[in-house]
């Protein structure tokens, strides 16, 4: 029989173990923690992959979803006996899932924006592993670093174009796609032989590209969004490669130069641009969704932008085409993009649906709209000075510091006029 004194000791170090095997928050099942693989299975025998590591905090679990240069941080993670629950920060999207053995999580994702019933299969394995298993040992092909890109070549009515940006270290590739919407955010993938496989996950966006370079040097592949979208895609090498000005797309109807509206904002009230808040102000009209990763990342921009010159007479609005069955759950999803960036300025809801036939009914002195998002840019007499469709963001490198440059001098030279008529007047 053991001591009182040994036993307490034994006691201790049972204890101790249990603990350490324990999930947190009082949950009574055990996962492993660190990198992990996910993998969508979009149709029978086409998977997505992207990477992730699951921490464990004082708090509960955490995951960080990795997309090349991208970080996504997901706190909304519950973890009970063998179910594993994950919801996507700023999207309406989540995972659900089954855990076994601590190292595999079996389920399916679902964007609940695009209906309860979208849900693609998931199976996730614990342990550090390549994005895209290579099966070939022959020497990787070496991509341009640009390329002039058709998607949907073939049809009348999807056919548009992009430019492909890539960078190639040995067999491992990270680039994006700028398109005349907004480009196609951090990819990352692999060269294998003569064929090039890209994915990216941010909660909306579900990206795959597979492509092969045939014998006249041009990649010829296909591009899944999700499970609802499936199209095929060409690229030539091109240096030189353009896509028509952004400045040029949307543009105001002959015998208008001004914009206005009458929308809800997320406390139901009615917001126009009579509202004394934007008299005598900078105006930017962001045409947006909570559901857009563009947005997003011009969300990001637009709320530095507001906290650096809102004192200088900048106001900002967001006009939202939402992706929701109803207002209710259209103004709960941009409360939760609005607090996740501490977003100074007015959201309104001009409908709950993404629609941009139904943007141009809501915005007739526009000639057309074909982007969520896109930014109307007012001057202090209430003049338009520039529509800027789409959004090419931070995942681009070069364009969007560009853009930066030239759109954060261009509200500071609106910003200064206006201080120049008010000293004239005084």
């Amino acid at each position: 029989m053991l001591r009182p004194s040994l036993l307490f000791i034994w006691l201790m170090v049972v204890m101790t173990i249990v603990s350490c095997n324990s999930a947190p928050k009082g949950s009574d099942t055990t996962i492993s923690t660190g990198p992990w693989r996910m993998s969508l299975e979009l149709v029978e025998n086409t998977e997505l992959p992207f990477d992730f590591d699951l921490n464990e905090t004082e708090e509960g679990f955490e995951v960080i979803v990795k997309n090349s240069l991208e970080r996504i941080e997901v706190n909304e993670v519950e973890i009970s006996e063998d179910s594993f629950f994950m919801r996507m920060p700023i999207f309406d999207s989540e995972f659900h899932g089954k855990i076994i053995e601590g190292k595999k999580i079996e389920g399916y994702w679902t964007d609940l924006s695009r209906g309860k019933d979208y849900k693609i299969p998931f199976t996730a394995t614990y342990g550090e592993q390549p994005r895209f298993i290579a099966k070939s040992k022959d020497e990787p092909i070496q991509l341009a670093p640009t390329w002039e890109a058709v998607f949907s070549p073939e049809s009348e009515t999807d056919v548009y174009p992009a430019i492909g940006k890539f960078i190639q270290t040995g067999n491992r590739v990270t680039g994006t796609f700028l398109t005349e919407i907004g480009d196609y955010r951090y990819l990352e993938g692999i060269v294998e032989g003569n064929q090039l496989k890209l994915s990216a996950f941010d909660g909306s966006h579900a990206f795959l590209l597979i492509a092969d370079l045939d014998d006249e040097g041009n990649l010829k592949g296909n591009f899944w969004s999700g499970s609802h979208w499936l199209e095929p895609w060409v690229a030539t090498p091109n240096p030189n490669a353009e896509l028509r000005e952004p400045d040029a797309i949307t543009y105001l109807k002959e015998g208008y130069d001004k914009v206005n509206f009458a929308f809800p904002n997320l406390a139901g009230d009615t917001i126009t641009l009579d509202d004394p808040l934007y008299q005598d102000k900078v105006v930017i009209i962001q045409l947006m969704g909570s559901w857009c990763p563009n947005c997003m990342d011009e969300t990001k921009l637009f709320s530095k932008w507001y906290r650096q010159y809102q004192n200088q007479g900048l106001e900002i609005v967001g006009v939202a085409f939402e992706r929701s069955p109803d207002l209710e759950t259209a103004a709960r999803n941009l409360s939760r993009l609005k607090e996740h960036f501490n977003v100074g300025y007015e959201y309104v809801i001009a409908s709950i649906k993404n629609d941009k036939a139904i943007a141009e009914e809501k915005f007739p002195m526009l000639n057309r709209v074909i982007s969520f998002p896109t930014a109307i840019y007012i001057d202090r007499t209430g003049k338009v000075r520039k529509i800027h469709t789409g959004f090419n963001g931070p995942g681009t490198g070069e364009p969007y510091q560009r853009f930066v440059d030239e759109y954060g001098l261009f509200i500071e030279s609106l910003l200064r006029e206006g201080n120049a008529d008010n000293m004239a007047k005084k």
